[in-house]
């Protein structure tokens, strides 16, 4: 399996074009002294359970035409095509309640800890057609949420936002505006999912969430593209 090229990690297109920033620029940095000199020349699985492991060897070329070959530890989840969505479920306030985030609370492996997350899961092919059904669907798998507005926050043909440094995964968050209550009341959750516990907080409870360290990290990106939207709505 091949990894994306340095060409096709691209900056993306003015966010204006998803429904959000009206008007921003995107950023794009001059060229780097490195730029189309490094080549993924092998991904090796080593391990595979949910996730897989993967041995990497990238070849990089020097100026003078020497080349150095590196190996990496790279993690994905190929059986998600290596995608996964995020969706934040955002209550306008009412006459009698502020407006507030739905978040959800489990147990995180890694850390070992309880940890707040957005409602968030991998792209299945066999289930979604998109990233935005597979936004729908883990809305309301985990959080017992349907309907509303759907915002995308990222251009359409944006490839995603990278994970971590050494992840093969990308995802995409959307900002569901009003979602209401499954009326069925069923959550279909997988084995692994049995500590969630749904909630919702306040904005500021949810800054403070962010910033005592609380929120996963793709769930904290996908909190600062929904929130700038709101903002510029002015429904915060």
């Amino acid at each position: 399996m091949s990894a994306p090229s340095a060409e096709e990690v691209a900056a993306g297109t003015p966010r204006s074009q998803a429904g959000g920033n009206a008007g921003a620029a995107v950023h794009v940095p001059a060229e780097h002294p490195w730029h189309n000199r490094f080549e993924v020349k092998e991904d090796r699985a080593v391990h595979k359970r949910y996730m897989t492991m993967f041995d990497r060897t990238v070849e990089f070329t020097s100026e003078s035409g020497q080349t150095q070959t590196v190996q990496y530890d790279v993690v994905g989840h190929p059986q998600c095509s290596f995608v996964s969505a995020v969706a934040f479920p955002f209550h306008p306030a009412t006459s009698t309640s502020p407006a507030q985030v739905t978040l959800v609370r489990e147990y995180a492996q890694g850390p070992n800890a309880l940890m707040y997350t957005l409602p968030c899961g991998g792209f299945e092919p066999k289930r979604h057609a998109n990233l935005r059904e597979c936004a729908v669907a883990e809305m309301r798998e985990e959080a017992m949420l349907v309907g509303g507005e759907v915002v995308d926050l990222l251009p359409e043909d944006h490839p995603g936002q990278s994970e971590l440094k050494w992840s093969r995964n990308r995802f995409k968050p959307f900002l569901f505006i009003d979602p209401q209550p499954d009326t069925s009341g069923h959550a279909e959750r997988d084995a692994e999912e049995h500590t969630i516990q749904v909630m919702r907080v306040t904005i500021p409870e949810l800054h403070d969430i962010i910033r005592t360290g609380q929120l996963m990290m793709l769930s904290v990106y996908a909190a600062f593209l929904s929130l700038e939207v709101l903002r510029e709505r002015k429904l915060i």
